[in-house]
């Protein structure tokens, strides 16, 4: 395979299991690498050497991608979403999951994506870009894995600057709704995590999502409109359970009246 590597292998793939000192950083892009996979974390854990790893493809000009080992581990598509956020992988980069059974992809894809990454796994599901690992050529693939760390990447986007594909571009306010707006399923385009909500666009391009894994988002425009809905609205309890209206005098004092006493009244 030696003489094939200068001719087939892009890209290396590395991680604490690959011995430090067959990595000649160096020397990689000599010998026509372009990118690394960096495993970042595997279960629950980040890799010991993730860091490490990452500081050095950069010094030598490696386009960086990452990937997630999968061992059935409660709670392991938040944290490989964290970690490799905290480790500041780039969107529009792909981020790989290696080991997971076909129905367990969607769950990491969808969280992933949320975080602007573009997704690849090793099953073999074609919803992906395709990492193969084999000895031999394998009949479909986008990237095939040879050896312990030397791949090609077939289809040439691992060996292109990352662009992100949900640049946040937007304000955090959305606009007054145009031609285009809609009410869906996305991924939120002004930086949240958490995978797929349903929001919505206000111009057709950016997507505010709304009901999220982390609760209802309120933005600005929302809070206004509350505010405006409670204005000579507000009532508080008493601790034996009577209510009172807060309202405002024009010198700014504050009054209460009793919910009773105020009845009566009217």
């Amino acid at each position: 395979m030696d003489q094939g590597l200068s001719l087939t292998s892009n890209v290396v793939i590395v991680s604490e299991e690959l011995n430090q000192t067959d990595i000649d950083w160096s020397s990689l892009v000599k010998q026509g690498i372009l990118a690394i996979i960096i495993r970042l974390s595997h279960g629950i854990t980040q890799d010991t050497m993730a860091q490490n790893n990452l500081v050095n493809a950069h010094a030598v000009g490696l386009l960086v991608h990452g990937y997630h080992e999968y061992e059935g581990l409660d709670g392991e598509v938040d944290f490989s979403l964290n970690n490799a956020s905290k480790l500041g992988l780039p969107a529009g980069a792909y981020m790989f999951l290696k080991g997971a059974p076909d129905e367990n992809s969607s769950a990491f894809a969808n969280n992933w994506q949320s975080a602007g990454w573009l997704i690849g796994t090793t099953d073999s599901s074609d919803h992906y870009y395709r990492w193969k690992i084999a000895d031999q050529e394998p009949t479909q693939y986008d990237l095939w894995q040879f050896d312990n760390w030397h791949a090609f990447d077939a289809t040439g986007k691992l060996i292109i600057t990352p662009v992100n594909p949900t640049p946040s571009n937007d304000s955090v306010i959305p606009g007054i709704p145009e031609s285009g707006a809609y009410v869906d399923y996305g991924y939120d385009s002004t930086g949240l995590l958490g995978g797929k909500s349903l929001g919505y666009s206000t111009n057709g391009v950016n997507f505010y999502a709304v009901i999220t894994p982390f609760g209802i988002i309120f933005r600005q425009p929302d809070l206004d409109r509350i505010s405006q809905g409670l204005i000579n609205k507000l009532k508080l309890q008493s601790p034996n359970g009577t209510v009172f209206s807060l309202n405002i005098t024009d010198e700014g004092l504050l009054i209460t009246t009793k919910e009773d006493d105020k009845n009566v009244k009217n």
